[in-house]
């Protein structure tokens, strides 16, 4: 005890200047983020979760992947005392897109949920339903010619899908998902969330432009997705694949990555290099966390 209160003092200093650290280290964080906007595919698994920071503050989480790894990968980006989120978006309503946002929304606050609202029969599904219900967060129904404004001149379009979805059954869950093209002045990238191949002829007939820097590859670089010719019509220098390290259904398929190498994309894979960063100031995305 004498001990104690002879070094006490000293105790309570080091913690006080252990809490002056974090609070600064993140401060001096989000100074040296101000003026970007960073993308982060984040390392959830054999599942999708991306969070977007823009230019001037805005939050925003697009799915959430198949279990509460996400709230880590949260920790690990966002500063310790942000517990608010400008808005949810669930693009499709299978387990390894939306699990971990139940979590999430017990974990943050959030501003809005965004969604195409198809039905689909599992509990986790109407538990998130009830959530955003009782929490009385704004929900919106996603189709095409949505915009989500990040703010700094940053925003995400709806690309997909091209009519309301909501509270309909289709054969297909991947039918109605929403897929978003972020632009912040010259930077682009296509989020094309897990979107095979007949919803990627649907959007080369619409005529709409997506040609973008970067492509969130379709369906964890299944064989389903990422057909050659829409390959070409988006351009991509940059490429990400969420995917879980030794999954069971074999993603990403050789085949997709093939395709992806002989069009002279670099190519980034969560399942090899962890949570992937792009960071732009608006002229271009450079990689900022991930070693392929």
């Amino acid at each position: 005890m004498r001990n104690i209160y002879k070094y006490g003092r000293w105790y309570i200093l080091g913690a006080f200047a252990l809490v002056a650290g974090c609070v600064w280290s993140a401060v001096f964080l989000a100074q040296a983020h101000h003026g970007l906007l960073l993308l982060s595919i984040l390392d959830v698994g054999q599942g999708d979760a991306i969070f977007i920071d823009a230019p001037h503050g805005s939050q925003v989480l697009i799915d959430g992947g198949p279990n509460n790894a996400v709230l880590a990968r949260l920790g690990e980006i966002m500063p310790f005392w942000d517990r608010s989120l400008d808005a949810v978006i669930l693009t499709h309503p299978h387990a390894d897109h939306l699990d971990g946002l139940i979590a999430v929304l017990d974990r943050y606050q959030v501003g809005v949920v965004i969604e195409s609202g198809v039905n689909h029969s599992i509990a986790e599904y109407e538990l998130w339903r009830r959530k955003v219900k009782e929490r009385g967060i704004r929900r919106i129904v996603a189709v095409r010619g949505g915009i989500v404004h990040l703010g700094g001149g940053a925003r995400l379009d709806i690309l997909a899908p091209d009519r309301p979805y909501d509270a309909e059954s289709v054969r297909n869950i991947h039918e109605a998902v929403v897929v978003l093209r972020v632009t912040f002045a010259s930077s682009t990238a296509l989020l094309m969330a897990d979107a095979e191949a007949p919803r990627e002829r649907e959007l080369l007939a619409s005529g709409i432009d997506i040609r973008s820097e970067v492509l969130k590859v379709g369906h964890h670089g299944s064989k389903t997705s990422t057909a050659e010719i829409f390959l070409r019509a988006v351009q991509p220098r940059l490429a990400a694949i969420s995917a879980g390290a030794r999954n069971r259904y074999g993603h990403p398929t050789q085949e997709v990555l093939d395709r992806l190498a002989a069009a002279g994309v670099r190519i980034f894979r969560t399942d090899r290099d962890g949570t992937i960063t792009f960071a732009s100031d608006g002229r271009a995305f450079v990689v900022q966390a991930g070693n392929p």
